[in-house]
This record gives structure tokens, sequence and C-alpha cells, in this order.
């Protein structure tokens, strides 16, 4: 169709983010409802949510504990494809 998806834009959907590719969405990126959290519904301008440092903090550490598990991980599985890449050139 020419002017994109129904004329709204190029990406389907007729909501206030239907400009940007879906994964670029706040709910692809936030989790679903996430729009409505973080701008409220009767904004006419996207706001950031107001963050108390204390939750900030709190978050902040969470992030970071469940990154370095993942990379924990991530480093277990790197070295299991190693051993097998080792085994495999024997």
């Amino acid at each position: 169709m020419p002017g994109g998806w129904r004329n709204r834009g190029n990406w389907p959907g007729a909501g206030p983010f239907s400009h940007l590719p879906p994964w670029q969405r706040p709910g692809w990126l936030y989790g679903r409802g996430a729009c409505w959290q973080l701008y409220g519904p009767y904004s006419p301008y996207p706001v950031a949510p107001a963050t108390k440092p204390e939750n900030e903090a709190t978050l902040l550490a969470e992030q970071k504990a469940l990154i370095e598990e993942q990379q924990k991980t991530l480093q277990e599985t790197l070295k299991k494809i190693q051993e097998r890449l080792d085994e495999l050139n024997k």
C-alpha cells in the first residue's frame, strides 16, 4: 500500500508508538502495558517516571546481580564449547 501500513506509518498499529518498529516500542522493551506505566494514559507528551534514588539503587543492584549471573552462565557455556572444540580438533 502506498504511504505505509493503512496510511499510518511504516509499521502496523494505530497507537501512539505506531511510528516505531515493534522492537523499539515500550511494550516490547519493558513488557505489555508499559506505555501506560511509563507515560500515563492522558499525557500528550512522553515523560519518564520519577524514580526515587533508593528505589533506583535497589533496582540497579538487582540488575547487576542478574547480569553477573548471566555472565557466569555464559562463561561456563563458553568453557564447555571450548572443551568440545578441543575434543573435536584432537
